[in-house]
C-alpha cells in the first residue's frame, strides 16, 4: 500500500466535526465514518478505491486539515483529485464568515 499525507487550509471559519455531522445525517451511515476526531471514507479515483482520513488541527478560525490517502497505487494527480473531492464534499471553499 502507498500513502500520501498533505494538508488543506479551508476557508475559515471551519469545523470538521460539525461538517461531518451534517454530512453523515444518520449514525448508521457506513460510508462517512466519524470517530470524534477523524473523518474516514473511501473515494474512487481513476476507477480505483482510495481510503482517506481527515483530521482538523487548530480551532475554527485557524483550521488546517491533515489528509492521509492510502491505496495500492497512487498516480501523481491523486493529491489534486482528493483535494477537489474533499473541497466539494466538505464545502472547504464556502465562505461562512457572515453565517
Amino acid at each position: 500500500m502507498k500513502r500520501i499525507v498533505f494538508s488543506i487550509v479551508p476557508i475559515r471559519p471551519f469545523r470538521l466535526d460539525l461538517t461531518v455531522w451534517a454530512l453523515r445525517r444518520r449514525p448508521t451511515n457506513q460510508i462517512d465514518y466519524w470517530d470524534g476526531s477523524t473523518f474516514r471514507r473511501v473515494l474512487e479515483i481513476d476507477h480505483k478505491p482510495l481510503e482517506i482520513s481527515v483530521e482538523q488541527e487548530g480551532p475554527a478560525d485557524r483550521a488546517r486539515l491533515v489528509v492521509n490517502a492510502t491505496a495500492r497505487d497512487l498516480a501523481q494527480s491523486t493529491q489534486v483529485e482528493v483535494k477537489n473531492q474533499l473541497a466539494r464534499m466538505l464545502g472547504l471553499r464556502q465562505d461562512l464568515s457572515s453565517f
